[in-house]
């Protein structure tokens, strides 16, 4: 597999753009182009590939030059379309956050995709002298290595004991290569730093996707070949966990989980502390469609007697249009909450039309607080 030569930002500013979803992020001494959401056609290219938190000096000199995108396993070739031939290792996934080091302005910096970001400097806390060391020497020959921050206050989904900063590989700025993991090995062994697990080839490419999606308390692993091709196949249980965490940052996302009936199989799935958040957004979302209900039933029981002309035209002054059709399914005898879970449920499609209701059912949800971790795609 070959990689674009990059060198100064010039080489890479023309091939993408915003509505593909790329942002080129000038800050007073850098630059970060990273992506910010992915269309099907927003890595067609190997350029646009090479997108993903890629670092340029303030002259535009390229600095820094992490993981090249990546897919699942089946997301974009079939297992039988790989040659298992090939030359191949598989690798842990730590469930963490990618950080490399930068030399900016001669200050050896920690960046995560987005840049000098908190989880970033933090994990720059927590590198050891070998580490610094191992980062200066490879900087110094361009070559940027890449390091996964795991850490009990930086957790995603997996929860680990201690903060570590593991040795995931490294590769040559301008060309992109990445270097042979035996070379990783006596650079790791060198500067005593930990190096990220390897399992051997893959026998039975089926049984081992397979067996590995089964598999519980890890992310999942990466098989990488030796010419810098990489897959990614996560475990079933960590995909279910990290959809989870991703859907709270939008309100319609919990209010579906509550309309549907959902919260009791997600919450397992959630730090308790979110988790918390969650059923407390749940109690009062259910409060207010319960008080909803009981005034539209003792509207209806004080005024049920009426023609349904004449019961139309008091509802048209008193009782607010959103709150119409429940009102009038109550008259015909049936129960408005169901119809009220409805419209909380359409409610659900998006932000626009959760802020519509919010006021009838006296819902906020706010991620303010919680220990949301920076997801990587």
């Amino acid at each position: 597999m070959s990689f674009p030569k990059i060198e100064h930002i010039d080489d890479v500013t023309p091939h993408v753009s915003f509505d593909k979803g790329f942002v080129v992020s000038r800050r007073p001494n850098h630059t970060v182009i990273d992506y910010v959401f992915a269309l099907p056609e927003t890595f067609d290219t190997p350029i646009a590939r090479e997108c993903r938190g890629l670092k340029f000096d303030r002259d535009g000199l390229l600095i820094g030059r992490p993981f090249h995108k990546f897919f699942n396993l089946g997301e974009r070739e079939r297992i039988e379309e790989i040659d298992w031939s090939v030359p191949h290792a598989v690798q842990d996934k730590l469930d963490g956050s990618m950080v490399h080091p930068v030399l900016l302005e001669g200050s050896l910096t920690f960046m995560t995709r987005m840049g000098a970001t908190a989880q970033a400097m933090a994990a720059g806390s927590e590198a050891d002298s070998g580490t610094l060391d191992l980062s200066r020497h490879l900087l110094a020959a361009g070559i940027t290595p890449v390091f996964e921050f795991t850490s009990p206050e930086n957790r995603i989904v997996v929860a680990y004991e201690r903060p570590a900063l593991t040795l995931l590989t490294a590769r040559d700025m301008v060309s992109g290569t990445y270097l042979p993991q035996i070379e990783l090995a006596d650079l790791a062994e060198r500067f005593a730093v930990p190096l990220v697990r390897s399992h051997g080839s893959i026998a039975d490419a089926r049984a081992f996707a397979e067996a590995a999606r089964r598999e519980a308390g890890i992310e999942g692993y990466v098989v990488c070949f030796d010419d810098g091709h990489r897959l990614k196949l996560k475990t079933d249980a960590y995909v279910l966990r990290h959809r989870a965490l991703s859907g709270v940052h939008l309100e319609k996302n919990v209010l579906a989980w509550v309309a549907t009936g959902a919260v009791d199989d997600v919450i397992p799935l959630l730090p308790p502390e979110i988790g918390e958040r969650v059923l407390t957004y749940q109690g009062t979302v259910n409060a207010g469609l319960a008080e909803q209900a009981r005034a539209i039933r003792t509207f209806v029981a004080e005024h049920g007697d009426l023609s349904r002309k004449d019961f139309a035209a008091l509802v048209s002054k008193r009782i607010d249009p959103r709150l119409k059709q429940a009102a009038f399914a109550a008259f015909d005898g049936r129960d408005p909450a169901d119809v009220l879970l409805a419209l909380v449920t359409r409610a659900a499609g998006s932000e626009n039309r959760v802020e519509a209701v919010r006021d009838l059912f006296g819902m906020h949800w706010s991620t303010t607080g919680l220990p949301l971790p920076e997801l990587e795609a």
